[in-house]
Order: C-alpha cells, then sequence, then structure tokens
C-alpha cells in the first residue's frame, strides 16, 4: 500500500511538472514573442508604481493610453508619495529584484513581473488540472482550456501592465485550484489551503472592489474542509482537521478588515471613493436632466446639480467646478448610492443591466497593448488568443443579466448536483466546490463596479469574467459527467403491485 502510494505521488508529481512546463512556454511565447504585449496605464499606474518610487520611461510618446511601457526608472518627484496599499506590490517588488537577474533595462522592468504572473498562472492550472480526481486525458483537456481562459487577451493583457487585476486574475485561478483539494485528508488539505490561501491574498486584497469576495472564499475554505455532514452542525468544525481552514479565513478575514479600515479612514481611499461615487451618481442614476431633479432629492444633494447629468468626474464641465462641491463633499460615497439603491429597488436591476452589458463586452479596447517599439500606431491592440472574449461578443448586445444570472444560476445548480452525488464520483465533489466557489466570487466581483464604481466597467469586471470563465469549464464537465452517468446506469427495476402478486397457497388451490 506505502508503495504504490509512493509510485501514485511520483506519477502525479512528474504530471504537474509537464503540465507546468509546457503551460508557463507557451504562456512565455504568448508574452513575449514577437514582441512583449501589455495594457498601456490609464492613469492609474502613478497609484502603484509612483509609490514605489518609480516612473515609465517614454521616450516623448504619449505616456497613457496610447501605448505600453515596460522599463520604469527612478523618479525624484515620486519620491515622498505612498504608494496605494494593494497585493500586486508583493509581485511588483520580486518584479523589481528579478529585473537584474533576467538582464532587462530599467530599475524595474514590467516583463520580469509579467513573466512571474505566467510562472503564478501556470502553478494554477497544473494545480488545478491534476488535483481533480478525472482521467489523464481529462486532465489535459481541462489544463488546456484554462489555459486559453488564462491567455485571452481580456485577462492576459493586464500581467505586464501597471495595474491590481494582475494580483486579482491569478489570485482566483490559485484560490480555483486550492479548493478542490479541501477535505480530502490531510496532506491534500494543506496543499489546498496554502493554494487557496495564497490566491485569497492576492485577489482579495488586489484592491478595494475585490475585498468583498473575502466573504465566498472563506465560505468554501471552512465549509469544505470541515468534517462530512449536514452543513450547519457545528460539531463538523470541532475536529482537529478543522483548525487548518479556520485559521487561514481567520487571517484573510483579519487582512481584509485592515485594508478596509485604511480604505474608509485614509485621505487616499476617501478621495478615490468621492470620485468613483461623482462617476457612479452622475453616470448612472442621475443621467437625464429631465428626471435629474427628482433623482438628486432622493440623494440628498442640490437640485440646481441637474445641469451635470451624465458628467464624469474627469470630464470638463462636470460638478467638481460646482462651487457647492466641498459644501456636499461628504455625502459623496456609498453610503448615499447604497441608500437610493435599497429605496429605489427599480434602479437594481436597470443600473445593474447596464453594467452587465458592459461586462459582456469582456475586453476594454480603449487602451493599446504594444510599446512605441512594435511600429504599430497609437492605442493598436491585440487579438491572438480571444476565444473567451470572442464567445462572449456573439452574445446579443444586450443579453447583460439575462445572460449572466441565469448562467450563475445555471451552474450553482450544477454544483449543487454534483455534490449530492459525490459519493459515487470523488471528482464530483472536487469539481462542485470549484464551482460553488468560483460563482460566488463572480457575483460578489461584479456587486462593487456595477453598484459603486460608474466607469471603466468593462475592465472592472474582468474579475467576474475571469471567475465566471473558471466555474463554467468545471460545470460543464460536471454536467457531461453526470448525463453520461444517467444514460450507462441500468434502469432500477420495477417492484410489482401488491396485488399482483398471487399467494402460494391460492395456486396450489388452483
Amino acid at each position: 500500500m506505502v508503495g504504490n502510494a509512493v509510485i501514485s505521488s511520483f506519477v502525479k508529481a512528474r504530471r504537474w511538472l509537464w503540465i507546468f512546463a509546457v503551460s508557463l512556454g507557451l504562456f512565455l511565447v504568448r508574452f513575449l514573442v514577437p514582441t512583449p504585449v501589455a495594457q498601456a496605464d490609464n492613469r492609474d499606474g502613478p497609484r502603484l508604481l509612483c509609490g514605489l518610487g518609480l516612473g515609465p520611461v517614454t521616450a516623448g510618446h504619449p505616456p497613457f493610453f496610447r501605448y505600453a511601457y515596460f522599463e520604469y526608472v527612478t523618479r525624484a518627484s515620486c519620491g515622498s508619495r505612498a504608494p496605494y496599499p494593494s497585493s500586486e506590490l508583493i509581485p511588483l517588488e520580486i518584479g523589481r529584484m528579478l529585473t537584474p537577474v533576467f538582464g532587462l533595462r530599467g530599475a524595474m522592468n514590467m516583463i520580469a513581473v509579467g513573466a512571474l504572473m505566467c510562472v503564478l498562472a501556470s502553478v494554477g492550472i497544473a494545480s488545478l488540472a491534476v488535483g481533480l480526481r478525472v482521467r489523464l486525458w481529462a486532465q489535459l483537456v481541462i489544463a488546456a482550456v484554462i489555459w486559453v481562459i488564462m491567455a485571452d487577451a481580456a485577462f492576459f493583457d493586464t500581467y505586464g501592465g501597471p495595474f491590481s487585476e494582475p494580483a486579482a486574475m491569478v489570485g482566483l485561478l490559485l484560490v480555483a485550484a486550492g479548493v478542490i483539494y479541501l477535505g480530502r485528508g490531510r496532506r491534500s488539505t494543506m496543499i489546498g489551503l496554502g493554494l487557496a490561501g495564497t490566491g485569497g491574498f492576492l485577489a482579495i486584497l488586489s484592491k478595494e472592489q475585490y475585498v468583498i469576495i473575502v466573504v465566498p472564499i472563506c465560505l468554501t475554505l471552512v465549509l469544505a474542509s470541515a468534517a462530512p455532514g449536514r452543513w450547519y452542525r457545528l460539531r463538523r468544525f470541532r475536529t482537529r482537521a478543522a483548525v487548518p481552514p479556520l485559521v487561514v479565513a481567520a487571517v484573510l478575514i483579519f487582512l481584509t478588515l485592515v485594508y478596509v479600515g485604511w480604505d474608509f479612514t485614509s485621505n487616499y481611499g476617501k478621495r478615490l471613493h468621492y470620485i468613483q461615487a461623482v462617476d457612479m451618481i452622475f453616470t448612472d442614476v442621475v443621467t437625464n436632466r429631465a428626471t435629474a431633479p427628482a433623482q438628486l432629492r432622493s440623494l440628498g444633494l442640490p437640485v440646481s446639480w441637474a445641469q451635470y447629468a451624465g458628467r464624469y468626474y474627469w470630464e470638463d464641465g462636470s460638478v467638481r467646478g460646482s462651487p457647492d462641491f466641498s459644501r456636499y463633499e461628504g455625502r459623496l460615497g456609498d453610503a448615499t448610492i447604497a441608500r437610493y439603491l435599497i429605496t429605489h429597488p427599480g434602479s437594481i436591476i436597470s443600473i445593474g443591466q447596464g453594467a452587465a452589458e458592459q461586462a459582456q463586452l469582456v475586453r476594454d479596447t480603449v487602451l493599446g497593448d504594444y510599446p512605441p517599439a512594435a511600429g504599430y500606431p497609437p492605442g493598436h491592440i491585440e487579438s491572438r488568443v480571444i476565444a473567451v472574449t470572442w464567445l462572449m461578443q456573439r452574445l446579443p448586445t444586450r443579453a447583460g443579466l439575462l445572460w449572466y444570472v441565469p448562467l450563475w444560476c445555471a451552474m450553482a445548480a450544477v454544483g449543487v448536483a454534483a455534490l449530492a452525488r459525490a459519493r459515487r464520483l470523488p471528482w464530483h465533489r472536487d469539481g462542485a466546490v470549484l464551482v460553488l466557489c468560483m460563482v460566488g466570487c463572480a457575483v460578489a466581483a461584479f456587486i462593487p463596479p456595477a453598484y459603486f464604481a460608474g466607469i471603466s466597467t468593462t475592465r472592472h469586471t474582468v474579475g467576474t469574467n475571469l471567475a465566471t470563465a473558471l466555474a463554467f469549464t468545471v460545470a460543464a464537465a460536471l454536467a457531461v459527467s453526470m448525463v453520461a452517468q444517467a444514460i450507462k446506469r441500468p434502469p432500477t427495476p420495477r417492484t410489482a403491485h401488491p396485488s399482483a402478486i398471487v399467494p402460494e397457497f391460492a395456486k396450489r388451490g388452483a
């Protein structure tokens, strides 16, 4: 038995290495050949990189929107600026250390950061594929599909960009890979907690819009790791095996609370929130001058601000130019928006529908993907791998919530059904846990950009779309497996009705 276990572990390790190596090699080709690709800065980059004392080498080209820049050098003007708190700072600092190791130019080169993200994504793909208790061919198919998803331009082009999204993308993948190992014995659970804990840290703390996904991630860590039994029975969590996942979940919750505390008390966080509130109020709620007065009264804002309907914060002629702006600045926040949504439930659907239509686009095409040296015109985007983007854009343009909500419900139903059948096929439990966790993350990650951000909805919903794509891949496999099992299972013989049974004594009498 011990020998078989050792052989099995060796085979799995070798398979993991092969999938990791192939995935990483293909990612690096995708990233660097024939030229490096990344999303251009949309003015968010200085929040992270100027806070690290770094600025891009643009060689006289436009610093924002048009070109991707990889070489960053020390800037004296950034010396006194604190960085925006984000888990992305860790990959950036590692990239700074790797820059001279790789012989790259600059104090920090984003090629090193992008390569690091490719490594983390490859770890997630190999761990997810090998972790599912299915046959080799099925593992390879799932690994290939997940690679195509992670390599899609909507997600991949952020890897070498100056944003917080790369940490969120690879973090979600690591969470998806980690949760399938939970509750399968001490060794597997520790592997799963390592993957999901690291991924949860990267995804949850990447930026303020993702802190909400701490809820589905921590619930999954705790419930999937507990002893078998009904989920609401506390005695499931009194075993020794339940302690590690509770500790990991507690650490993630603590870090999230610290982040939220900073977000709502720092000047940086306060400024960001009221800018987002202005964008949300005047681009999603107060959009028409005819209806603006009533909406502004409900929001507790001056009716005279109807003239700013439809204008976002940085646009010329926006509300920030109003002489009363500083007076009402304290009312421009998430609490005001939340109260309005609660008291106007119809707006929840209409605003959500608009945000879902933007999310359907999947990819933000206003940011260039190439450096100036590549020879492409300003703002040119690459489209070498766009399977997810292409498929999503084949949907009716106004599907919106009519696509997302039924899909999330269907995937959740598949996950619950697979969980109920897990005794027959163990991998059904693995897949069900992943699907339910990712559906929860997709729904949670949709709320902040849809209802509290206002603009750049397509770019801000990449987390929702990635979690949905990961859940859909495994949910489809589960559905096919359950249908196949139902077809193969022989029909249960029917029991004859009692009245049709002839007693033995009656036969003898006859």
